[in-house]
């Protein structure tokens, strides 16, 4: 199958093959006459397209043909919890996002079923590039189905169809139709042929912890911040008073939490409720301001905060249509730097500090970064931190504006996502998540390393983030269920 004949989804990334971190996580699979029922209903629906008559008679598979403003989205999630939901499967948590599946039921494991969903290219920040549903197991191969595939480029939500593949590798990392398998994702209860259910196990879901790594290097421990249900994405930005914001993203959906500098928590408040949100970026400015960067769509809106709490609007800020994900940093002259993903590109935009945009200009053209995230630091540099074949690279674009180029600075092969942060001090601390764990390691102002230290061995984090406060201490948030 060529490379063209899969679309990423809603959920966008590209060119990332990561060890998935949940592989050990995953539940239970569903029994195998759920599976074969899935199966079928999958391919009772085969050649049918975003607006199609469906095998149960109504019309696409949830928003399949007007989640994009009225017109057809990028639908292959939309198919696969469909499929599922037809058999009787909980499907709660699951969105028209294919990286919703990640962290759904336990998360991914590496031994495929019949009726399970496979997912390709997940970064463990909310992006996917496609989810299909497992009709046929082999000796080592897989048989697929899947929604929103082999359409015409310039209007592929609309012409696209759901299409089997030919008979393929089953293993973790293996490259169909240019992307990569990250893992297997199994569905919780279902209905067989029969009319026998199969009572679901509970999906967990995902909460928010807080830990704090003290000025004095000692940790807090882990504590729970918010205990809401469907949280796929979680980002932290500190303000110069002291004040911490939680940002998170639950169904496409943003929610704002503050941690005010006395240690009490305001409470998540309604941000952003688009409803269409796949990936979410916050930052802390000088003055006190806090932008939120959203992606939906494909396309980046930046919303400002203000110190006095009030809010701007989210104004678009991008409209390429093709960012999977979107990372900001601020510098101490107030200048913002806006990052983004595409296609395994990176590239910058700076809002300088009187609102005026330079415009996007390549960072990285190396077409195979997964994840990024970027941090200013107290001189005026601004590091971009790269995850790409599972290894992390650290690249730096000086206060005069010159790069110094992409360094290897984690080739441990089993990092599934990065999160970086400035101290006042100059230290940057470096956040990796590696099969459920999380590491801490430390870049000191003279450019030293102090090297990858435990940070969570619990072995259950999906998704991370860090934030420097002005203090000298470091928070650290993770997404666990």
């Amino acid at each position: 199958m060529s490379k063209t004949s899969l679309r990423r989804t809603a959920a966008l990334t590209t060119a990332a093959a990561f060890l998935p971190v949940s592989l050990a996580l995953g539940a239970s699979p569903a029994s195998a006459s759920v599976g074969t029922s899935i199966a079928a209903t999958a391919a009772a629906n085969l050649g049918k397209g975003a607006c199609s008559t469906n095998s149960a008679g109504g019309t696409a598979y949830y928003s399949s043909c007007t989640g994009n403003g009225g017109s057809p989205e990028a639908w292959c999630a939309d198919f696969a919890k469909w499929v599922w939901a037809q058999n009787g499967v909980d499907v709660r948590g699951l969105t028209p996002a294919a990286g919703s599946f990640g962290t759904y039921n336990g998360g991914l494991h590496s031994t495929p079923q019949v009726g399970d969903a496979v997912l390709y290219n997940y970064n463990y920040n909310g992006y996917a590039d496609h989810v299909a549903i497992v009709t046929a197991v082999g000796n080592g191969t897989i048989t697929t189905i899947g929604g929103n595939e082999g359409g015409v480029s310039g209007n592929w939500s609309a012409t696209s169809r759901v299409k089997q593949s030919a008979t393929h590798s089953s293993a973790i990392g293996y490259s169909w139709g240019g992307q990569r398998i990250s893992g297997y994702v199994s569905p919780s209860g279902g209905t067989d042929a029969g009319g026998t259910t199969t009572t679901p196990t509970p999906v967990a879901p995902n909460h928010v912890y807080d830990n704090v790594r003290f000025a004095n290097g000692n940790w807090q421990g882990a504590a729970l911040a918010d205990a809401g249900a469907d949280v796929s994405q979680v980002v932290t930005a500190a303000l110069p008073n002291g004040d911490m914001h939680v940002v998170t993203l639950s169904n496409g959906k943003v929610y704002d939490n503050v941690r005010f500098a006395n240690g009490t928590w305001q409470g998540a408040a309604l941000a952003d409720g688009a409803g269409t949100i796949t990936s979410i970026a916050a930052v802390g400015m000088p003055n006190g301001d806090m932008h939120l960067t959203t992606v939906s769509n494909g396309n980046v809106y930046d919303n400002v905060r203000f110190a006095n709490g009030s809010w701007q609007g989210a104004a678009l800020a991008d409209a390429g249509g093709k960012v999977a994900q979107a990372a900001v940093a601020a510098l101490p002259n107030g200048d913002m730097h806006l990052v983004t993903l595409s296609s395994g590109k990176v590239y910058d935009n700076v809002r300088f500090a009187n609102g005026s945009w330079q415009g996007a200009a390549v960072a990285d053209d190396s077409g195979k970064v997964g994840a990024i995230s970027v941090a200013g630091m107290p001189n005026g540099d601004m590091h971009l931190v790269t995850v790409s074949d599972r290894n992390v690279y650290d690249n730096i674009r000086f206060a005069n504006g010159n790069w110094q180029g992409a360094a290897l600075a984690d080739a441990g092969g089993a990092v599934g996502q990065a999160a970086i942060t400035a101290l006042p001090n100059g230290d940057m601390h470096l956040v990796t998540l590696s099969n459920g764990k999380v590491y801490d390691n430390v870049r000191f102002a003279n450019g030293t390393w102090q090297g990858a230290a435990v940070a969570d061995d619990s072995g259950k984090v999906n998704a991370i983030a860090a934030t420097g406060m002005p203090n000298g201490d470091m928070h650290l948030n993770t997404l666990a269920n």
